[in-house]
């Protein structure tokens, strides 16, 4: 009984990230004419939090940042943990394409919710990142006690590690930030 039950657990563990992006995605593409045709119907109305925010071009940007955030907090998961170091590389490679995508396509219809979901999207590339160079630093110390990490990474401890991605964060939302607040200053 305690393994059926297990089971059932699993299987709903799994419907629901898969389901829930399945879903999105089959809602827009239903929402696909009357969105271009400019003829709202009760779907589109029903279903206009998925797409409102969006240019109509990019009306199905939202089963995208499902897809980026079930990615990031689940499907990496499913890499082994002793491969650990690989999970990280590939949260900072989807990090990086994301954001990458959003800055070149800028989906979203007002000018400051691009800018900040551009920035955003690098403060966590950006803490990706100096994960990354901690791993890389706990690793160089534990296995070559001859070679320190300053010797390899440019850093002597994972204390300046850790200042130095805290201060790139802060640095880059300022900078977003002023960003937003001048294109939201020119649209208005």
């Amino acid at each position: 009984d305690r393994e059926s039950i297990k089971n059932l657990a699993i299987g709903f563990i799994v419907l629901w990230p898969v389901g829930s992006l399945v879903l999105f995605t089959s809602l827009l593409a239903a929402c696909y004419k009357p969105l271009q045709a400019k003829s709202p119907n009760a779907l589109t109305r029903a279903t206009a939090f998925l797409h409102r925010e969006y240019e109509k071009t990019w009306y199905w940007w939202e089963a995208v940042e499902l897809a980026r955030k079930l990615v990031l907090t689940g499907f990496v998961l499913l890499i082994p943990e002793k491969n650990a170091f690989l999970r990280l590389v590939v949260a900072t490679l989807v990090c990086s394409c994301y954001a990458v995508a959003l800055a070149v396509v800028r989906p979203y219809k007002r000018v400051e919710d691009n800018v900040l979901a551009v920035a955003t999207s690098l403060a966590l590339l950006l803490l990706f990142l100096g994960t990354n160079w901690t791993t890389i630093c706990l690793g160089i110390e534990e296995r070559y006690q001859e070679a320190g990490p300053a010797d390899v990474l440019g850093f002597g401890s994972l204390n300046a590690i850790v200042d130095t991605m805290i201060v790139l964060v802060v640095f880059a939302l300022v900078v977003f930030l002023i960003g937003a607040v001048v294109a939201a200053r020119r649209v208005a």
